[in-house]
């Protein structure tokens, strides 16, 4: 039965990414737009439209991803993975051409809360059919008549001129969308955190995106915010009721926070990341997260128990200051692949409730 109100609750059902078995990684105007803080300007303004990725990178993700299914499953947790991507498959939509990722960080393209598993709408044109990939898995979990739902999104037009191209700081009027814009907004943007959830906001494309979610959960309290221009669990996650874990580049990401969460405990880690030197892993030089906001990305087994990776040694020091058991697995090279533990997993099942957290 799908079922997650929080990101702290219980965790019982899982799915676990597989990585991309192909060096080829598209970068269209939708991919460097969504990467764009990340990626350096001469990049982003290239003419090229793919990069490649080391092989010998892509085998040891892919041996790092079933790492982290066995130690959970070693803990009990019921363990899902989609389908492996090992060739190139080209689709056409009516407004673009493009071809098919693998559901690695597959938070990014589906949100569960409640009973509800939603597909939410990519702003990435060759994620647009990622979750045909996990469709096994969907199969699976989907509670047919005992309430629950699955909802896809409907299709987008991912065309340049539907697309807010701005830098995402600038002042937006959303209660005057522009009619052109379609609704674009990954599911790595929500924060769960019962009754109440935070959202990440930072274009046009993603309030349409973010007031589509949130019609389908009346009973919820939304509070929209706007703190950086990719994913929120790459600034901050809620670790019980009462703590977050932030990226310690975010110190005044309490000031954007919805008032009631504002007088919880904000855990700092100390920047002790090596920075990632990526001579040889691609044909050019790109990164496309931070390395703290890859430490940060962690899972939750429960309210004391999180899965940390080894290598994050700031995280991991501040969590066992504050008494949090942690479990180290290996999950290398998230810069690159732009996904940590957290991205790389999406939780069906949490033993939770749906109630408000003071």
């Amino acid at each position: 039965m799908i079922n997650s109100h929080t990101s702290f609750g219980k965790l019982k059902e899982v799915v676990v990414g597989r990585e991309l078995s192909l060096t080829k990684r598209l970068s269209d105007i939708t991919f460097k737009q969504f990467y764009k803080s990340a990626i350096n300007e001469s990049v982003y303004e290239s003419p090229f439209d793919s990069y490649h990725v080391n092989m010998d990178l892509i085998d040891k993700r892919n041996e790092q991803l079933n790492d982290l299914a066995k130690t959970l499953e070693d803990k009990g947790i019921v363990v899902h993975r989609p389908d492996t991507l090992n060739k190139i498959v080209p689709f056409t939509t009516p407004s673009f051409k493009s071809e098919l990722s693998s559901a690695s960080n597959v938070r990014d393209v589906t949100w569960v809360y409640c009973n509800k598993l939603i597909e939410t709408p990519t702003y990435v044109r060759n994620r647009y059919y990622e979750n045909t990939l996990l469709y096994n898995v969907y199969n699976k979990v989907w509670d047919k008549g005992r309430g629950g739902q699955w909802i896809r999104c409907p299709q987008t037009d991912l065309s340049e001129e539907k697309m807010d191209l701005e830098h995402w700081g600038d002042t937006r009027d959303y209660s005057n969308v522009p009619a052109n814009y379609t609704m674009a907004i990954d599911g790595a943007q929500f924060l769960r955190i019962g009754k109440d959830v935070i959202v990440n906001v930072n274009s046009y494309n993603q309030y349409l995106g973010y007031e589509w979610v949130k019609s389908f959960f009346p009973e919820t309290n939304f509070h929209m915010i706007s703190v950086a221009d990719n994913h929120i669990d790459g600034c901050i996650i809620s670790l019980r009721p009462g703590v977050f874990l932030v990226n310690p580049i975010y110190t005044n990401i309490r000031d954007v926070m919805p008032e009631k969460f504002k007088n919880w405990t904000y855990l700092y880690p100390e920047d002790l990341t090596v920075n990632l030197d990526v001579t040889g892993m691609t044909d050019i030089d790109i990164r496309l997260a931070s390395s703290r906001g890859m430490d940060v990305n962690i899972l939750s087994i429960d309210e004391s128990t999180v899965v940390v990776n080894k290598r994050a040694y700031g995280v991991k020091d501040i969590l066992s200051k504050n008494g949090f058991d942690i479990i180290e697995v290996e999950l290398d090279n998230g810069e690159i692949f732009a996904g940590g533990i957290h991205c790389s997993t999406l939780d069906l099942v949490r033993e939770d409730e749906f109630i408000s957290y003071k």
